[in-house]
């Protein structure tokens, strides 16, 4: 700003001096005013500067917030998908029952339809829930390890809707492919596939398998359906004393190979001299002959029982 100057020969009251000095002081004034404008213009645009700088601030936050929101949203969603999902697999791995119907039920069925082949008595459950986890129905502790029967897959549980030879009203029912597994040292070996396997007990107990002790092997019996009225059906599977080696036995006689072996419900195979002793079941017009006990010899190597 330029400093207001006098004349030297000028007095303050003389009429040049007051020109003089309203001069300035007019010019001086307007510049303070005009300073006083340009300091308000720049408040002013500073003020306006930040205020769109403090409303681009604040939308950037509301997107971020209402991105974060929808972001959330969305993993909320795909894990309550996907906890449903994994809920509704658990659910049909563990028991996927359905409602049971009367034992009166006509068609024999409970509402379930069988996926396995029709048998004798297919008329006479009612299928009242499937289970689709590997479940274990046998179970018997060995010198070494274990041996199961598992199912494998669809398991259709019911029970008997009218009395038979095979069971009486209200006995439980089991219908699934089968194995016949050892478990040792955590490894499972199957021994046997038992596939589209029914048979009929009083409860849902676990099983259990009938040891017979040879010299060179362990036999162990299991006889899934506990009455027939004629004779019981088992299936053998033997552990080699020295090797330790677990296998399924096949039974021969009169030159024919079975997998499962009959005997009379009155009495249990037994050795006998190393002689595995069958009473035979016997029913009404049983040939004379095959009323007698009959003798197998266990063939260790080639994995089977051989009549004498």
């Amino acid at each position: 700003m330029n400093r207001l100057s006098l004349p030297n020969n000028s007095k303050k009251d003389s009429p040049s001096f007051n020109k003089v000095f309203h001069n300035h002081y007019f010019i001086f004034k307007n510049k303070i005013h005009f300073l006083n404008f340009l300091d308000e213009m720049n408040v002013y645009y500073v003020k306006v500067k930040l205020s769109r700088e403090s409303e681009r601030v604040t939308i950037k936050r509301t997107v971020l917030f209402l991105s974060s929101i929808l972001s959330l949203s969305l993993l909320l969603a795909c894990n309550n998908q996907q906890n449903s999902e994994i809920s509704m697999e658990n659910e049909l791995a563990t028991t996927n029952v359905f409602p049971e119907l009367p034992a009166s039920d006509p068609t024999g069925t409970g509402g379930i339809l069988s996926q396995f082949p029709e048998s004798d008595i297919s008329e006479s459950i009612s299928i009242d829930s499937v289970n689709y986890t590997p479940f274990v129905r046998a179970k018997t502790y060995t010198e070494q390890g274990t041996l199961l029967m598992v199912s494998n897959g669809r398991e259709e549980l019911g029970h008997l809707i009218v009395s038979s030879v095979m069971g009486v009203e209200g006995d439980r029912t089991f219908h699934s492919n089968y194995s016949i597994v050892y478990r040792q040292d955590n490894q499972d070996k199957v021994l046997l596939n038992l596939p589209a396997l029914l048979y009929i007990q009083p409860s849902d107990k676990l099983l259990s398998f009938d040891k017979i002790s040879f010299k060179e092997a362990d036999v162990y019996l299991l006889t899934p359906q506990y009455q027939t009225g004629h004779g019981l059906e088992c299936y053998a599977v033997a552990i080699n004393k020295m090797s330790g080696d677990a296998f399924s036995l096949k039974f021969i006689r009169k030159g024919y190979v079975f997998e499962k072996l009959v005997y009379s419900e009155k009495q249990i195979p037994f050795n006998q001299n190393e002689r595995l002793v069958v009473h035979p079941a016997v029913g009404a017009g049983t040939p004379e002959e095959d009323t007698k006990e009959i003798h197998y010899k266990l063939d260790l190597a080639n994995r089977q029982f051989i009549a004498e």
